[in-house]
């Protein structure tokens, strides 16, 4: 099922079913592609616009970032539920015998590192679009600015939403070194995303104030 192509109503109920899937991680991929279309927004808003012919060049870069990141990010939403659905068959795997124990375990390993890449990415994809966020937020319409605001609102969100579901398949993962540099580039986008986002809050409360 191609969870993208549903509408908002029958994605909602999806996520209140009775099953693991969709989950937090593609929830956050949507989240995320309503954050990217806000910038969208903003820059359409602004291009055009008397009083701001001088920024025209940032807004067309940011609104391309975010329309290219919004498409990706439907995809991605597909992506992790599948990768969630690739765990649980490899748990589901018969272990009778040490061949079999062998075989499953090896699956085993290999989908939590699909389920690892999956938020992962998410947690990039968010520090790409933040980064556009931020040059809307210093040269965007004052009109919209409070969706500028609200796109850096979700985007933290959903890097915190990345976050957990990459350390919750952290915790099984067996390769060590694999691990280490998950958590090193995680770190790395944490204080990204903080430094913009602390950015972005405080350009915003000078132009708006």
């Amino acid at each position: 099922m191609d969870f993208c192509a549903l509408s908002v109503k029958d994605f909602l109920k999806k996520v209140a079913e009775k099953s693991p899937t969709p989950g937090g991680g593609a929830v956050g991929a949507v989240v995320a592609a309503l954050a990217a279309s806000l910038g969208s927004m903003v820059a359409n808003l602004t291009i055009g616009k008397k009083g701001y012919e001088d920024v025209e060049g940032h807004m067309e870069s940011a609104l391309e970032i975010c329309e290219a990141e919004s498409v990706y990010l439907c995809e991605l939403v597909n992506k992790d539920i599948q990768a969630f659905d690739q765990v649980m068959s490899a748990y589901k795997l018969p272990k009778a015998t040490d061949e079999e124990k062998n075989a499953r375990e090896m699956k085993i390993q290999q989908a939590l590192k699909t389920a690892i890449e999956v938020p992962f990415d998410l947690a990039r994809r968010c520090k790409n679009i933040i980064v556009s966020i931020e040059r809307l937020a210093k040269w965007g319409n004052l009109n919209v600015l409070s969706d500028a605001e609200s796109a850096a609102y979700l985007l933290m969100a959903v890097y915190k939403i990345a976050y957990a579901n990459v350390m919750i398949n952290m915790k099984s993962l067996k390769d060590a070194e694999y691990g280490a540099w998950i958590s090193d580039e995680m770190a790395q986008l944490d204080r990204q995303m903080t430094a913009t986002y602390d950015r972005i809050m405080d350009v915003l409360g000078k132009r708006n104030g």
